[in-house]
């Protein structure tokens, strides 16, 4: 049986063109979809939360492999992407690139590909939202 880890709210008001808040306080923010300072919108939100995790769920072959002190980075390129000529069927595709100092590109690609089956996020979106990887 999964014991819940942890839980977090958020509530929005007003759609793409509104603001997200979570119930602790500790987010506070406008969306938008046309780019605005101080505005953020939902696929960045989402490039945010899959970063992070992603991130943090590659240390766990790192670590197996003697690599979890290595400085790690991941960058989300979210597309919102929709069919023509209507755009009614709107889906996402993402671009996560790594870089993991000290290791090839090669080694990083092979550790992203692992980490695809760990990171919650990529396994919710598997089959549902085209993710590739690149590394530098």
């Amino acid at each position: 049986m999964s014991k819940k880890i942890s839980l977090s709210t958020v509530v929005n008001t007003g759609g793409r063109e509104g603001e997200v808040k979570s119930v602790t306080g500790d987010l506070d923010m406008k969306t938008s979809m046309t780019k605005k300072a101080g505005y953020t919108n939902p696929e960045e939100l989402f490039a945010a939360g899959l970063t992070a995790c992603f991130n943090g769920a590659m240390s766990f072959p790192l670590e197996r492999d003697g690599h979890g002190d290595k400085k790690r980075t991941v960058r989300a390129e979210v597309s919102l992407l929709g069919d023509l000529p209507d755009f009614t069927t709107l889906h996402l595709a993402v671009l996560l690139t790594g870089h993991i100092e000290g290791l090839s590109a090669e080694e990083t690609k092979k550790y992203m590909e692992e980490t695809e089956n760990i990171c919650p996020y990529t396994k919710a979106v598997k089959g549902n939202i085209e993710v590739t990887f690149a590394a530098e």
